[in-house]
């Protein structure tokens, strides 16, 4: 039987994919794909059954439970995150468009340093890692963590990188590279520009 989605569902889109509340089950979304092809949905499916596979913890990304079928074409079903006053997490893009005190500043940076730590450890290569892929989940007014909740795809150039731990981890590190410096890149024009002199202060 097919899930009935429709924009009274719908929490965002992207070019590629939308992402609409399960109808059945509001702590979980449901990603579909709305044009182009199926190859980059497919490609994180994949991905994430290699994760599950290889048992990590989902202490900083969405968790997968698996496929469905909907009026819209097949759907991702993943761990819709939320914060302690039960609304949608907003990304760290939304963040740090407004943050101004050198104390958010810095507290998001020790958040980013445990992302950081999160990836290194677990060795998850994130193909499109960026601060809207990102979310922050407030456990309260001061306390929260980083979760990834998109941009997993795993390139197929290089299929046997996922396998061998040195060619996984160069990877992750040129991925968690190319993230810090869009980032820093994003502050002179959408940013605080004090955020880029802390991420450079503290050279994550």
């Amino acid at each position: 039987m097919k899930i009935e989605l429709n924009d009274s569902y719908l929490i965002g889109s992207g070019t590629n994919r939308a992402c609409y509340t399960h109808p059945d089950d509001s702590n979980k979304g449901i990603k579909v794909t709305i044009s182009g092809n199926h190859k980059e949905t497919n490609r994180e499916i994949k991905q994430y059954l290699f994760l599950q596979k290889r048992d990590i913890s989902w202490d900083m990304l969405a968790k997968f439970y698996g496929t469905v079928e909907t009026n819209l074409g097949k759907g991702e079903v993943v761990e819709l995150i939320k914060d302690y006053d039960e609304n949608i997490s907003k990304s760290l893009d939304d963040y740090f468009r407004k943050i101004t005190s050198v104390e958010d500043i810095k507290r998001f940076i020790d958040l980013l340093f445990e992302l950081k730590e999160y990836l290194y450890r677990e060795k998850i290569y994130v193909k499109d890692l960026n601060a809207v892929n990102v979310v922050y989940q407030k456990f309260d007014d001061k306390n929260g963590r980083l979760v990834i909740i998109d941009g997993l795809a795993h390139s197929n150039y290089v299929p046997f990188s996922r396998y061998i731990d040195s060619l996984k981890m160069k990877k992750v590190d040129k991925s968690w590279k190319h993230f810090i410096y869009k980032l820093k890149k994003r502050c002179s024009t959408k940013y605080n520009p004090d955020l880029k002199s802390e991420l450079d202060k503290r050279q994550i």
